[in-house]
């Protein structure tokens, strides 16, 4: 079975966007920016992502790649 995460990662990949993916003890993530945001963690970046620079968007699955939640931040 394919999970969330996977499919997620597919999708974006079919846009020509290649997802880094972040791994933390209790969930992973997907940090999306429109330009090189200065977090800990890798940033998925591509020109294909737009808006202002310092807004971005964080995906989140559990452990076994299943969606949590979307979160839009600035």
């Amino acid at each position: 079975m394919v999970s969330d995460v996977e499919r997620f990662i597919e999708l974006y990949k079919s846009f020509g966007i290649e997802c880094v993916v972040n791994k933390e003890s209790d969930f992973n993530f997907i940090h999306l920016c429109v330009s090189d945001f200065p977090f800990d963690e890798k940033s998925t970046l591509s020109d294909k992502i737009i808006g202002y620079s310092d807004f971005f968007s964080t995906v989140r699955f559990d452990k076994e790649g299943n969606f949590i939640n979307q979160g839009f931040y600035e």
